[in-house]
Order: structure tokens, then sequence, then C-alpha cells
């Protein structure tokens, strides 16, 4: 059927009668005049009538182009996207009942048809939080059990809708078929009901249950945002059953467990109030569990609210365990007791790794704490710690710290005032170093995603970049022998080489350390080098060809060549592996962590080189003023330092040897951080332990690090909405007066540290709002800043806030069933009770729409050339193709007998007047006439052309207007 998208622009068709016309008052031929009616006719030549033909055809194919012609096709074929909620409120016995609703669908389906294929496709799409395609569309009759990976925890319809109607074809008839409980966590599901029906498709809906059962859920916490240490907090716990039972109700602050009953719970809402003492300063969550009751859904048994207590300054000291009688921290405690600092101790493989434990902490004091016991995510929530949110950092050295700890290219270098490696190329003995990297099948197994055998890679070149440029360098990738062996190169051409090495992949076969150890012989005994290097990496538990390697290793060690050794994992080889390094006079570290190896290789190369423990008597030399130093006495000798270079904007308030920093503090972010290179014990510090200001010099230090914040005025809250937060900010009317166009954004830190920023929106004077995507649950810290405000820290605030689980987990509370009725309502369906509904043909058929105006315009356009040749040329189109259908038909030339019936015609319809004289009557007898010579047809034919023409010239007169 033809159809016009713009039928009214038709009307321009009667243009054509128009147009026709005058091409022809232009194009025709005006003759002699009639001597009895003195008009002169016109006559269209065939180039002409040619010319009036093409524009009509020209001008009727453009109106129609613009009137969009179509040709609209209307077929039989229906398509059905079934979309399945299989999110956590649903279960497993609701996904089940929604696979056999889907299969028992796809057999009412119509069989497909020889001339047209299938009538009826289908396809599955599953969904959570997200959605993703489970069946592509397609005529099959079968299905397979769910198997898309989602992620369960929320409700997304709207994703799901909008993915099953992208997936349905336009030419066919369109139904979303939608399988849920109804109850949306996130996105908004009625817009998408609405787009359905606007695409013409329809919206059908399957009630499915929510998982059931007794259940109890912790449904609020309520406590103040802020409190003082020692009051009485009040905490309103609200929990929901669905059966009266009994259970235990538990809160905690933080770790610790700070009240405890037995509760009896009714059906509903069941409100108690608890108070608590806040002991601690510093962020505390407050943290509700019910137990103990009978449960369905345990994600719902626990929530918590954020509590900020202020009071004395608390601080976590962070030192490793006493061994062998030393104890890094009891001069430390010492000095903090009398200086009235309340502190926690704790291991570096014990510090926190999120920064809501951190922040319950004004400051953290770091000791002769080696990276490699502490884990990468630790750092990364220190840095976090002070860079977002204020906290200060005091870093005291020793031989396991700095560069010799491991620091180089980690988080806590960069939040230090110093940098691990010294720029005095001078002060080191040059080195030639081997890693010989164990590259078995082994360490292509994974830590945390990363084969390890990258974790080494990086480590090597960590290694690498730590050197100095004349340092020599070999690193050689073994299993059964050595496979890689990249250089001996010099440090300088690091940027050369570093790519080589981090391409460095898993090999096979076993871990041959002989061989190993032999190529590293072999590679650093020729050098010069002052100082000879091998480490070995190895397996602890797989190593093999030992027979030979301590006699080679006791070889090497005649060479002055030392091996240190580096094992993962505590297992039957390592009394050989702790062999080797004896032998060797190296070190042996055994992690059973990949993750340590760079720092375990950075530590290594810093102590290759010696000069940076500095282990030399000196008196500290004044540097730049600073508040840390302001009322103290002369400052003791020191016995050592570890080397560091102090950063461009670092403050270096003390000296050590050679204008070496000792005491280096910095800016970093929000927070302040400090860097004493010396330690605090009786080995470097020996005559500072007795100095009567020690404690007042470190009570300054760590006070300096702890910002006092004055009450901006600023009030800050957030508060849930479904599964999101809304973070609102009421400045004071004064700050608004002074700044009406502040502009404030809100940095989000997550308990790993990482921060998302959100510009806040001005709803109303003073007033500001941001929406937040979902977030996990658990603990987090909003801080509001100004960036282009007079005075940033005026305006700076932190607040902690918690977000609970989702509402994927709360009870059901009736409100699904309805929303599944609104949205078929909105997407123009109903809810379906039968499977075979989902493919009945009472949906309107689609018609699939050709568009003929690309076609027209292309014809339009070849038309061109023709009606300009018509015109300018004299071409007359027409004859030609009356020449080529006639040679089609096997005609070499033109017939002859026509053209001389029209010669024949015009001289007998010539007027008596016209003849000069009447020829008499020839009354003579006729005579035989002769026989006719042979005459050529062509030629006769083309003198008759010839004659045609000469007359046709000889009537034709000038055209113009008649006299």
């Amino acid at each position: 059927m033809l159809t016009f998208t713009e039928p009214a622009l038709l009307v321009l068709l009667a243009l054509l009668p128009v147009s026709v016309w005058i091409a022809w008052r232009r194009l025709a031929t005006r003759m002699r005049p009639d001597p009895r009616s003195g008009v002169a006719a016109l006559r269209l030549e065939g180039h002409a009538l040619t010319g009036v033909i093409v524009r009509g055809a020209l001008i009727g194919l453009l109106v129609l182009a613009l009137a969009g012609a179509q040709i609209v096709t209307v077929n039989r074929r229906l398509a059905v996207a079934f979309v399945v909620d299989a999110s956590d409120s649903i279960g497993a016995a609701g996904i089940e009942q929604a696979y056999t609703f889907v299969r028992e669908a796809l057999r009412a389906m119509r069989p497909a048809s020889a001339q047209d294929g299938p009538l009826d496709t289908a396809a599955v799409v599953v969904f959570g939080a997200d959605a993703q395609i489970d069946r592509a569309l397609s005529g099959l009759r079968d299905l397979q059990p769910f198997g898309a990976q989602i992620r369960s925890g929320g409700t997304n319809v709207e994703a799901a809708l909008r993915l099953g109607l992208s997936l349905l074809p336009t030419d066919a008839a369109r139904r979303i078929v939608l399988l849920s409980d109804g109850r949306a966590t996130t996105g908004n599901a009625d817009a998408a009901a609405r787009l359905v029906r606007a695409a013409n498709a329809r919206l059908d809906v399957v009630a499915l249950p929510s998982q059931s059962g007794p259940d109890a859920a912790v449904e609020r916490v309520d406590t103040p945002q802020r409190a003082s240490v020692g009051q009485t907090i009040p905490v309103s716990v609200i929990v929901r059953s669905n059966i009266a039972q009994r259970a235990t109700l538990s809160l905690f602050a933080g770790p610790d467990l700070v009240a405890q009953q037995e509760v009896n719970l009714l059906v509903g809402q069941n409100t108690f109030n608890v108070a608590i003492a806040a002991t601690r300063a510093g962020l505390s969550p407050i943290r509700a569990t019910v137990s103990g009751a009978q449960d369905a859904m345990p994600r719902n048994n626990t929530l918590a609210a954020a509590l900020l207590v202020g009071g004395p300054p608390r601080i976590l000291l962070v030192a490793p365990a006493p061994t062998g009688g030393r104890d890094e921290t009891s001069a430390m405690r010492a000095a903090l007791d009398a200086s009235g600092i309340d502190y926690d101790t704790v291991t570096p493989g014990g510090m926190p790794s999120e920064i809501q434990s951190l922040a319950a902490y004004q400051a953290v004091v770091l000791m002769n704490a080696p990276a490699r016991e502490m884990s990468l995510r630790a750092m990364y929530s220190l840095q976090s710690y002070v860079r977002d949110i204020g906290g200060g950092l005091v870093v005291i050295g020793g031989p396991s710290s700095y560069g010799v700890g491991g620091y180089f290219q980690t988080p806590l270098e960069e939040t230090l005032p110093v940098e691990m490696r010294a720029r005095d190329p001078k002060r080191f003995p040059s080195i030639a170093m081997a890693i010989v990297m164990d590259k078995s099948g082994s360490m292509s197994l994974t830590e945390n995603g990363t084969m390890k055998i990258r974790l080494a890679a990086e480590a090597a070149a960590r290694a690498v970049e730590l050197l100095n440029d004349d340092d020599e360098v070999t690193v050689i990738g073994f299993d059964t022998e050595p496979v890689d062996v990249i250089g001996p190169f010099t440090a300088r051409e690091r940027a050369a080489y570093t790519p080589r090495i981090l391409r460095i992949g898993p090999g096979g076969g076993g871990i041959y350390a002989y061989e190993a150890l032999k190529k590293a012989s072999d590679v650093l005994g020729p050098s010069t080098r002052k100082t000879k290097l091998a480490i070995l990496l190895a397996d602890g538990n797989d190593t093999e060809r030992q027979s030979g390697a301590r006699e080679l290793v006791t070889d090497m060690r005649r060479r002055d060549i030392n091996v240190s050794v580096v094992a993962i994992g505590n297992g039957s080889d390592v009394p050989f592996l702790t062999d080797i390094a004896r032998l060797g006079e190296g070190r042996f570290h055994l992690t059973d962590r990949a993750a340590n190896l760079p720092n375990i290789f950075t530590e290594e190369a810093a102590l290759a080189q010696r000069s940076y423990v500095q282990e030399v008597p000196f008196f500290p030399t004044d540097g730049t003023p600073s508040p840390i130093l302001n009322g103290l006495s002369r400052t003791p000798a020191l016995l050592g330092y570890v080397l560091t270079s102090a950063k461009p904007a670092a403050q270096v308030a003390l000296q050590a040897r050679e204008g070496d920093p000792l005491l280096a503090t910095w800016q970093y972010g929000l927070g302040r951080a400090v860097a004493f290179t010396s330690d605090a014990t009786a080995r470097w510090a020996k005559d500072w332990v007795g100095w009567a200001d020690f404690p007042r010099f470190w009570a300054q230090a760590i006070r300096w690090t702890i910002l006092e914040r004055a009450d901006t005025g600023a009030q800050v809250r957030v508060r849930a909405a479904g599964d999101r937060s809304i973070i609102e900010a009421e400045l004071p009317a004064a700050r608004m007066a002074a700044e009406p166009d502040l502009r404030l954004q809100a940095a989000i830190i997550d308990a790993d540290g990482a921060a998302r920023t959100y510009p806040l929106v001005q709803v109303s004077p003073g007033h500001y709002e941001a929406e937040l995507p979902a977030l996990d649950q658990g603990a987090y810290l909003a801080r509001i800043e100004a960036p282009g405000a007079s005075d940033r820290s005026a305006i700076e605030r932190i607040v902690p806030f918690s977000a609970g689980y989702s509402t994927e987990y709360a009870p059901p509370d009736g409100t699904g069933p309805p929303a599944l009725e609104g949205w078929a309502g909105l997407g123009g369906g109903t809810r379906l009770s039968q499977p075979a509904e989902a493919f009945a043909l009472n949906i309107p058929a689609a018609a699939s729409r050709t568009e003929l105006a690309p076609l027209l315009m292309l014809l339009a356009t070849l038309l061109l050339p023709l009606d300009v040749a018509a015109r300018r040329l004299a071409v007359d189109i027409l004859a030609g193709l009356r020449r080529v259908a006639a040679r089609l038909r096997g005609q070499g030339v033109p017939r002859i007998e026509p053209a001389l019936a029209r010669v024949g015609a015009a001289q007998h319809s010539r007027p008596a007047s016209a003849s000069a004289a009447v020829t008499p009557i020839n009354t003579r007898a006729p005579q035989e006439a002769p026989s006719p010579e042979a005459v050529d047809p062509a030629e006769t034919a083309a003198a008759l052309l010839r004659r045609r023409r000469e007359q046709r010239e000889a009537a034709r007169t000038p055209v113009g207007p008649p006299p």
C-alpha cells in the first residue's frame, strides 16, 4: 500500500500541468502562417516533445519525494522479550517459577513458516541491580536454565525494560513480559514503562512472590551526629519482624560491644532505646545487630549510624612487635604518657586498612615500620586519611624504614615530605645486581586478580628504578633453565629495558635452583662494580636441582658476590633457601604474599647500596624555623639516620650530615605529615631518649599534625532515599551574604580511602543538595568543600554517615503488586495469568515501511541531464529510443514506406493555387516503360530523408508573436 508521510504536499502536483504548458510554449516550433486564417501554428518536434515529458516526470518525482512516499506492508510476526527479575528479594523459588512460566510460554509460539520463516520470536533478559541478555531473539521453542551473571543485590526495572525493548525489531508486533515482585530499588521504572508504550510496544506483567519466611530486620538506627568523650549517647533502634519471637539485640561502638539485651519482638515495628557512653574520641560507627531470631533474610540483620566523638587527641602508634629484648616503642610511650596524649599500639600488619577506623584517631605515628608488613590497602587508606580528611602522620626512622624499609614508589612515599631516593650518586658505591626470578607454572597463579609473575616483574622494575644510573643490572627469568635474560645494562638505560622486564610471563616445568644461580654467577663474575648482589626469588615449596647449589654459592661469595633470597610460601624448601642466603651472606625474606615483592626488592636494592643507612654520629643543624622546635633546648647528638631527599614543597626544620633532611614537614591535602629520618630508640637516639625535652619534642611534632577546626556554622546531614542518599548542606546567612554564588562540592570517601566528588546544587538560598548513587553497605565520610571560596577552611567540614543494606533486603511492605499493575497500565498492557497469553495476537500488527523518497530523488537526479539535453542540445531522445527498439526487433534500417506515404499525403494536400500551371493530359498511347534499374534501398531512404529536411527548412519561419 502506497502512503505518504506529508500528504498535504501532494497539492504541489497541481503545478505539473502549468509546468508542462510552459515547457511546451518554450520548446515548440512556430510554422508559417496559414493563408486562410493567418495564424502560425505551433508544432512540437521530437526533441521538444522529449523535453516536455522529461520536465513533467522530473517535477512529479520531486513532489512525490517531498510528500514522503512509502510502501507499507503489514506482517504477521510477533516478538516477545521476557524480562525476568532474579534479584535477591525473589529467591530461588521465585526464579524457578519465572523459568517455568517462560518455558511454557515458548511452547505457545507459532511454528515457523517455510515462506516467511519464524512468525514468533522471543528473547530473555535477566536482571537485578543490572540487566544482562540471557537469550538473544530467536524462534527456538526450548529454553535453557537462566545463566546470565548479574548483581543480585538490587532491582533496576528501568534498565531491564530498556534492554528488553532494544532487542525487539521494529517490523514485528512487540511485547515485553515483565516477571517481578515489583520491588524496584533503583532507576525510574515509570519512565521506562511509558517509553515502552511510546515505542508502539506493549508491557504485560507477571507477579512473582518475594522471598518469604519468618524474618526480623534492623530497620533504623538513630544517634546524634556528634558527641564528646564521657557523654552518654542515646541510641534508638527500630526492628521490624513479621512474626512474634524472641531475639538478641547487640550494640557495637566501632569494634567494641557496648550493650546487649534479650528482646521480645512483636509483629511490625519494635523500638528500643539504649544509652551508651562515648569512651573514645574519633569516628565511631554505632552498629545494631539482631540475632537468634527466625530469619529468612540475614542480610538485613545489621545496620549502623555514624558518630563523631570529640575529646582529647588520641593517636595510633604503629611499630614492630618487640623482638630480642628490643622494644621500638618504650621510649615513645613514656614520652606520650608524660605529655598526656592517649594512644593505641598495633603492629604494621595490624594497622587498620579502612579509613573509617583510622578516622578514630587524630594522628598516626609509624616507628621503624617496614612497608612489606603493611598491606597495600592499608597504605592507600593512610594516604587518604591524611589527604582527604585532614589526619596527621608522623614517620620515625630506623633500619627498616624509608628506602631501606621498602617505601619507594608506595602511597606512603607520596604522603611524606621526603623521597626515598637520594639525588647524589657519588655517595654510593657502584653496584652490579642480578635479579633471578622464578617463572615456573606456579607463578601463573593469581593473587587478588594479578598473576604472581606480574608482581615479581613489577618488583624487579621498581628495584631498577631505585638504583643509580651507573649501576649494572641483569634480570633473569628461569624455570628448568634461564629463559628470559635481560641485560646486563646500566640503570641509565632503564627506560629502554623496563618494558621488557614487565613483559616477562609465566613458563612451565620446575624450578632449577642450580642453573639459575650459575647464570647469575656467570653474569656478575666479570663485572668491575664494587658491590655485587644476586637476588634469588623462588617458591618455598617446589625448588628443585638443589645439588651443587650450596657449593656454587660458597664459590660466589669467594668472588665477592652476595646472594639474598626471597621465598614465596613457607614450604619444605625454605631450609634450603635459608642456607643459600646464609652462605651468600645476604638476607632471607619469607613472604606468603607476592604483593610484598616490590617492597622487598626495593629494600634489597637500598640495602645493597649501604650508604642509605648512615650510622655516623652527628649533631643536627637548624633549617627552616618550625613550631615543632619552639622552646626546645639544643638538640643532642644522633648516631645514625636513613638517607632521603626533601621534596620541593617540604620544610626541612633539622638537617643531618651534608644537609640531608632529618626533620621535614609539609601540608599534604587537608592534612600534615612529618618525617624524622633517625629513630626514637637507644639505637641511634641514645642521647635523645635521656634528653629532658624528648617528650616535649614529640608532643609538639604530633600536635602540629593535628588540625583544630573551628565550628563553621555549616550544617551537613546525609539522609537515605531508597537505595540512594541525599547529602544536604546549610550555610549561615552571613556567609551567603558575603558570597551568594558560592559553589560547594562533596567528596565521599569509602572504606578503602577512595574519594569521589559530587557537585552540590543550591536549591534555595544557602541550602545545597546532591543525590548520591547507591552505595555499598558500610561507613563513609563526607567532606564538604568550596573550591572557589575566599576562605576555604571556613567552609570545609567532614561528617560521617552510614549506608545501610539495600532496600532489596527490606521486609516486604505490600507495595510490589500495585507497582506491577501501575507499570502495566503505563505500558499499555495488563497482568498475565497464563503463559500462552504472552504470544496472544491481541496487539496491533506491525507494519514495515519502505521509504521511496531516496529512490525518487535518485530517479529525478538521473532525469536532470536528460532535461538539459532536450532543451539545450535539441536531442530527440524519443527518436533515439525508437531506433534502439527497432534494432532490438531485428530491423537494421528505418522503414521507408511510412515516410513515402507521408510525403505523398503532403503533396496531395497542397492547394491548387500553389501550382504554377496545370499540366495537360497526355493522350498519346502509352509506351512500354523501360525496365527499372536496380536501386540501393539505403540510398533511396537517405534521399527521401534529405528531401524531407529540405522541405521542413523551407517551411520554417522564426518563432515570434503572430502578425
